[in-house]
């Protein structure tokens, strides 16, 4: 999953992923993504949302994330200094990450929390 308020970048990093061969759910509204991964929790392998959001903030989004799947990998990113925020251990956020994101940095990232699976003919 892609959380951003920002609907450009949810297109650019679908696009992206896509390209390399994962599925991706990309979303603009914390409510929509919620309810999206609550329907379809067993397709979910990694959540990146963005920190500063108007309707609900990353960090809380991530918190609600941890009540649907708790062993989620979740990873924030944010266009602004990361140095004073205030995440708690608990929440075990795997990786911050700064904006601007170059696709090569992206695919490397979601490569190390969900395998990608190539398609093959079951014989």
């Amino acid at each position: 999953m892609v959380l951003d308020d920002e609907s450009d970048i949810t297109l650019l990093f679908r696009r992206s992923l896509e390209l390399g061969g994962y599925t991706v759910f990309a979303f603009t509204d914390p409510m929509d993504a919620l309810e999206h991964l609550k329907i379809n929790a067993e397709r979910y392998g990694l959540v990146i949302t963005d920190v500063r959001m108007p309707k609900m903030n990353g960090i809380e989004f991530a918190n609600r994330v941890r009540t649907i799947i708790p062993s989620m990998s979740i990873v924030l990113m944010s266009a602004f200094s990361m140095a004073d925020l205030e995440i708690s251990p608990e929440l075990k956020i795997a990786e911050l990450l700064q904006k601007p994101v170059t696709a090569t940095k992206l695919k490397e990232i979601v490569s190390r929390y969900v395998p990608l699976v190539q398609n093959s003919e079951v014989s």
